[in-house]
């Protein structure tokens, strides 16, 4: 957590709160795990339950090539630090270019890349939700809320396909839950 916050606050220049906040919402989804795949235990990252429901490890060929029609690789899409799971965005961290060179699969193995991209994303694909990430006097819980409702946009703040209001009990409840980890990126950045 620590290091990811270094480099989005060193290299992309992200205040510390904005980058806890982001970091806080890594953690939430993957642990910061770049390799981390939905429905994957912390252990095993690149073990889960395939389109049989058998739970098997993937390489990361099968989890990039993933084939929703064909049945092959992991059921569930999530991949990566922010847990990438619509085709185009899971799609566009294999393709992502990082320090002139398309990883492919090595992405799997890349924080450093895995936060370029969502630099990239964040400031190309979601301007709003970068403004605020990276205002000055941004807080780690603005940072948090607004990553995980603009950006992440986890199913637990759905209902019938669509955004529950940020006042909805449910959506106040992944906020103070992804809060803490925001506040613990924090706590050990400045450690």
């Amino acid at each position: 957590m620590a290091n990811a916050v270094g480099v989005l606050v060193r290299r992309y220049g992200y205040p510390v709160n904005g980058a806890a906040g982001i970091v806080g919402n890594l953690w939430a989804e993957s642990a910061v795990l770049p390799g981390r795949i939905e429905g994957s235990a912390v252990s095993t990252p690149m073990r889960a339950k395939d389109f049989a429901g058998v739970v098997r490890d993937f390489t990361p060929e099968e989890i990039m090539a993933r084939d929703v029609k064909l049945k092959l690789g992991p059921k569930l899409p999530g991949v990566g630090l922010a847990q990438w799971t619509s085709s185009a965005r899971r799609a566009n961290l294999f393709k992502h270019l990082y320090e002139g060179r398309e990883l492919g699969t090595d992405v799997l193995f890349s924080v450093d890349a895995q936060l370029d991209y969502l630099e990239v994303e964040l400031r190309t694909s979601y301007p709003g939700v970068h403004a605020v990430v990276s205002a000055a006097e941004v807080t780690v819980d603005a940072a948090s809320d607004d990553i995980v409702y603009r950006f992440e946009i986890p199913g637990s703040i759905l209902s019938g396909g669509k955004k529950l209001p940020r006042d909805d009990p449910k959506v106040q409840a992944v906020f103070k839950q992804r809060r803490v980890h925001g506040h613990k990126a924090l706590a050990e950045y400045q450690a």
